[in-house]
């Protein structure tokens, strides 16, 4: 991460986060202490995720913009389907842009503070662990799940909705780690899930939900169905948060042929950088040109 990182998540923390800043550890180098405000954040409701396009698509004038709305829309669905069956009053969710260079810096916003917390502590961090692995085992992604869920307290569930929730989310973590945008690290775990041979730690059996009676489980309403990517819940227009007035004026959503959400854009002002003109540019319109000044 570089100064440009430092400046978004700055401009993020003062806009939703005031007063996380004076408690913010600034030592180290960027890598050092831009994680920890990233993962201050997340307990403010903001999570942060960065991205590069694919290293096929890096010299190639490709529109990549289904891809990207594919890539977030992972966060989106995951963050949804946990809220259903664990936080149903606080599904509200929306994902912004913050310039328009690469890489792409896209901020999720979603009311269910614990939710976004797993998400920048766990799933981010994973994803970027894991992106590149030619296997990844349902009993390694399971594992992951069963950590997420005994923080998020879902013990609390019946034993076959807590196994429902579990494998619906597992989908989820399979399309998120087939999606072919290179994923940045902007967070980091919020404790070791690896051991020394790189296998997941295995969640205490206590966390998971025992078995009970027959008689006394309660037949629950259908589950959405995740088993493919077009089934995924979408983020529409709608659930977009307005920015506030007094920020500069955004950019329109992106608008994408067969997307599933849009993102609103941006945060900041439009800054200019010669390498990063190389690449395409993340599909959002262009900032509007300053008028001249009258001379």
């Amino acid at each position: 991460m570089d100064q440009r990182e430092e400046n978004i998540l700055v401009a993020l923390a003062q806009q939703y986060a005031p007063q996380l800043l004076p408690m913010w550890d600034q030592r180290g180098t960027h890598d050092e202490r831009l994680p920890r405000l990233a993962r201050g954040l997340a307990s403010y409701n903001i999570l942060v995720i960065m991205a590069d396009q694919p290293y096929s698509l890096q010299t190639i004038n490709q529109d990549i913009s289904g891809l990207l709305n594919d890539w977030v829309n992972g966060y989106v669905s995951l963050y949804r389907r946990l809220c259903q069956d664990l936080f149903p009053s606080y599904a509200q969710v929306s994902a912004h842009y913050t310039d328009e260079r690469w890489p792409v810096v896209i901020y999720i916003r979603g009311e269910a503070t614990p939710v976004i917390q797993r998400l920048a502590g766990f799933v981010a961090p994973y994803i970027v662990e894991r992106q590149f692995s030619s296997v990844v085992s349902d009993a390694e992604l399971i594992g992951l799940m069963d950590m997420i869920l005994d923080e998020l307290e879902a013990a609390s569930l019946t034993r076959d909705k807590y196994k429902k929730l579990r494998d619906d989310a597992v989908i989820i973590l399979k399309t998120m780690l087939n999606s072919a945008i290179q994923q940045i690290p902007v967070t980091e775990f919020d404790r070791p899930i690896f051991s020394d041979s790189q296998r997941i730690v295995p969640i205490k059996a206590s966390a998971i939900p025992p078995s009970i009676p027959e008689a006394n489980v309660v037949i629950q309403p259908p589950g959405i169905h995740l088993a493919r990517q077009a089934d995924t819940q979408q983020l529409m227009p709608t659930d977009v948060i307005q920015m506030p007035k007094d920020l500069p004026e955004s950019l329109p959503p992106a608008e994408t042929k067969n997307s599933r959400f849009s993102l609103t854009a941006s945060l900041f002002g439009s800054r200019k950088d010669k390498e990063n003109d190389r690449k395409p540019r993340p599909p959002v319109m262009p900032l509007p040109d300053k008028p001249d000044k009258p001379k």
